[in-house]
């Protein structure tokens, strides 16, 4: 009896058990991306493929859409917010995975500035598909949207494999970071001009920069994104504010060294901590980043502000609140 009572108990266990191999096996094995991921020099963070043959995506926003070539028209990370408008996601899938006849199932999530998901399209991409990009689009007008860092996740068979951030602004918000161009003057002033408009077209040009500020308790080590993004932290041991800035500048050279400065303001207005980054591109989207300490013994409650410049102007600021840490409910009730 006692012999009957343990091979049935020894069954239930050994059942058991090769459940429990088979969803380790299945969770471990899935996965086909690799586990950190690749920050590319248009700012999107990709998933890289374990295999040679994976796919390596490329986000990019705009406006508008050529319909002759059907890739992004002047494309770029801030957008406003605006009557009719809207923002297209084109995602160039670079290295296109053959997997026989079977088709590759997309999937283009869009996520608010909560992290919330509100639109998500479904697409189907045959092996004799000849083009590599695909689009997504969202209506950007002020009764839809509002302000804020947004983002977008793109999926193959349900894995995250890229995403991107953008920011919508509004109008006036908008105006300061892209100054209208001035009007073109009369022929007889142009040729009489025409050395100092060349070299006021040129400087323009350079210092012309579009920048997104996220500020941030940590950055996540598996993807790079903004863990805790807010404008209000805690003081606290070991505790960090964390500046990441999506930097936008079309017309650049080859290898072009460009220096930016974070400049950290106290509540009394003056600088406490400035530090100049230095960074080499030769493509118009990259990230830079910076962060302090708010422990204790560093830094008191109060409104600070971030300011980054580029070439002695200002292209991103944001003003944050640092905050006493609050006292368990046991110390307050002995005082």
């Amino acid at each position: 009896m006692n012999k009957k009572i343990f091979l049935k108990y020894f069954g239930r266990m050994v059942f058991a058990a090769s459940i429990t191999a088979i969803l380790i096996l299945i969770s471990s094995g899935c996965s086909s991306r690799k586990d950190e991921p690749v920050v590319l020099n248009d700012s999107t963070i990709v998933y890289p493929s374990k295999y040679q043959t994976g796919i390596l995506p490329k986000v990019t926003f705009s406006n508008k859409i050529s319909k002759k070539t059907g890739k992004p028209i002047k494309p770029g990370i801030i957008f406003k917010l605006q009557d009719q408008a809207k923002l297209y996601a084109s995602v160039d899938l670079e290295k296109q995975i053959k997997d026989g006849d079977r088709d590759l199932m997309i999937h283009i999530d869009w996520l608010d500035s909560i992290g919330n998901s509100f639109y998500k399209k479904r697409i189907d991409i045959s092996p004799s598909d000849s083009s590599s990009i695909i689009t997504s689009s969202i209506s950007i007008t002020s009764e839809k949207r509002r302000t804020g860092n947004y983002l977008v996740r793109i999926f193959l068979f349900r894995e995250l494999i890229a995403e991107k951030y953008f920011q919508l602004v509004d109008s006036s918000n908008y105006s300061k970071l892209f100054p209208p161009k001035e009007k073109p003057k009369s022929e007889k002033q142009q040729q009489k001009k025409t050395t100092k408009k060349k070299v006021t077209k040129s400087n323009s040009s350079t210092e012309q920069v579009k920048a997104n500020l996220v500020l941030c308790k940590k950055l996540s080590k598996k993807t790079g994104n903004p863990i805790g993004a807010a404008t209000t932290f805690t003081i606290k041991d070991k505790a960090k504010v964390k500046a990441v800035v999506s930097i936008e500048k079309q017309d650049i050279k080859t290898n072009e060294q460009m220096k930016f400065y974070f400049d950290w303001i106290g509540p009394d207005g003056k600088s406490f901590y400035k530090k100049r980054v230095v960074y080499t591109t030769s493509n118009p989207f990259f990230t830079v980043s910076n962060s302090i300490s708010i422990s204790p013994e560093k830094r008191q409650p109060g409104t600070y502000t971030l300011q980054v410049t580029f070439r002695k102007k200002i292209i991103a600021e944001q003003k944050f609140e640092l905050t006493a840490p609050t006292k368990p409910d046991s110390l307050k009730s002995r005082n």
